[in-house]
């Protein structure tokens, strides 16, 4: 989706920040709410590469092979995702444990 890797990293790091900023005013402790916002973007990385992929017009080997390959990239962060998710969820937010 991005092609300059700084725009990208950029873009990312934005996602993050927000991310924490709009859990710590949900009541996460701040250390928390950035813990939470780290591993969910770890956890979405290999969207845009995913989205690129399915969005190209081609519809030969290699693209079906650039649509896996993102597939795998986001399936093998997916536990970055449940960390997230458990920490997100779990009863403790306001006292900041994990």
């Amino acid at each position: 989706m991005l092609d300059d890797s700084s725009m990208e990293f950029d873009m990312f790091e934005e996602v993050r920040r927000k991310v924490a900023e709009a859990l710590v005013r949900e009541g996460h402790a701040p250390l928390r709410a950035e813990k939470i916002a780290f591993y969910f973007v770890r956890g979405i990385r290999e969207m845009p590469k995913l989205l690129t992929a399915v969005s190209a017009e081609e519809t030969d080997a290699h693209a079906s092979q650039q649509i896996l390959d993102a597939v795998r990239g986001i399936l093998e962060n997916a536990n970055s995702l449940d960390k997230a998710r458990d920490m997100l969820l779990s009863p403790d937010k306001q006292n900041g444990e994990d």
